[in-house]
């Protein structure tokens, strides 16, 4: 591919090598890159194969990787048997595919300092102008902060759509993703590979994963404009279940326990949990749930929500500290095909009346406003 547009391309007919191509590795490790090595995939990439730990990869973004080409910032060097490439100036290391005793390292450094300039600005233009999903994952924890911190250095460059990597957990199998913020996706996999074996990599939960995640951006975005001369529709199943919430909205058939009365262009959730009952869906592999609102907060007593969403008796995600506006998760298929119906429990803990927290004249447990809901099928879920 060459850094050339990729051809237009919709999520249910890509092929495992041409999804891998859509995305990018920011470098924490090289787990992704060797996943488009399994399916024949060899792009190139500064990051592809690189060790690059959190924090250098702040501190090189917000110098716009400079001087990380500089000659006397480049070193070859020994390690187990194989050529490693350490590049000083950020402290990135990456092997060079050479064993030691069978490629010469004055050759290797100057085959590096001639293609690092061009992987360096390659990078920058793919962050300028994203048309690729930028892959994070770390084998540690990862703080709040640092998820902030590495969103607001990659919205400097252009509105590109990361998706952070994470071990698969009760509630989220191996395989969904989940749209938790705008431009913001979860994957989850069987597991992250540890440094020290990173080729013990679950290929089947990341290429799904990778699908899905695909599905979802390519939804919310559309395909890249550089890719496409006219719009690439993205599969829909023939009905999906929408709710409108509000006076004039259609929920209130769906409406069950946990609710206050509509009002305009809306419908509180109230109490510890709120119960929709909903029609199925078309059939499909996977569903995605998108719903659109405002929790209740009133900082400093009430600072946050905390909304954690079951369907069918099954827990599928938790938003904590819940945004406001448009949000989305994938649903397994399982929890909705072969049933008779869409049960939707939402546990919103932290309801508080605005009279105790706040001095208002209201005394409901006000958690939630909800403006739409939205159940629909998506590809490979």
């Amino acid at each position: 591919m060459n850094g050339e547009p990729l051809p237009p391309l919709t999520p249910a007919d890509i092929s495992d090598r041409d999804l891998v191509l859509q995305f990018e590795s920011l470098g924490d490790n090289c787990e992704l890159g060797l996943v488009q090595r399994r399916v024949d995939a060899e792009p190139l990439g500064l990051l592809r194969f690189a060790g690059a730990p959190l924090p250098n990869l702040l501190r090189a973004m917000a110098a716009r990787f400079a001087g990380l080409a500089g000659p006397s910032d480049i070193r070859i060097q020994p390690e187990n048997g194989v050529y490693m490439v350490k590049l000083t100036k950020y402290d990135f290391i990456y092997h060079a595919d050479a064993e030691v005793g069978k490629a010469d390292p004055n050759v290797l450094l100057r085959q590096q300092i001639k293609i690092l300039p061009f992987l360096v600005d390659k990078l920058l233009a793919e962050l300028e102008n994203p048309s690729k999903i930028l892959v994070f994952r770390q084998n540690e924890p990862l703080l709040a902060a640092d998820l902030v911190d590495l969103r607001v250095a990659l919205d400097r460059f252009g509105p590109s759509t990361l998706l952070w990597v994470q071990p698969a957990r009760p509630g989220h199998p191996p395989g969904t993703v989940a749209c938790v913020a705008d431009r913001l996706l979860v994957g989850y996999v069987t597991h992250l590979a540890l440094r020290e074996s990173v080729p013990d990599l679950d290929l089947a939960s990341w290429l799904i994963m990778l699908r899905n995640a695909y599905t979802l951006h390519r939804a919310y975005v559309g395909p890249p404009e550089a890719a496409v001369a006219v719009p690439v529709p993205v599969p829909e199943p023939t009905r999906a279940i929408t709710l409108r919430f509000g006076i004039e909205g259609n929920a209130q058939g769906s409406i069950r326990a946990g609710w206050s009365a509509p009002e305009n262009g809306f419908t509180w959730a109230i109490g510890d949990r709120s119960l929709l009952s909903l029609d199925l869906p078309s059939p499909a592999a996977g569903y995605w749930l998108e719903m659109d609102l405002a929790p209740y907060i009133a900082p400093p007593a009430l600072p946050s929500q905390r909304l954690e969403v079951r369907i069918n008796g099954e827990a599928v995600h938790v938003f904590d500290p819940l945004p406001s506006g448009k949000i989305a998760c994938a649903v397994p298929g399982r929890l909705v095909g072969g049933q008779s119906g869409v049960e939707i429990v939402l546990e919103h803990p932290r309801a508080a009346s605005p009279r105790d927290v706040s001095g208002a004249n209201d005394v409901r447990r006000l958690a939630v406003a909800f403006r739409s809901l939205t159940l629909s099928g998506i590809a490979g879920g």
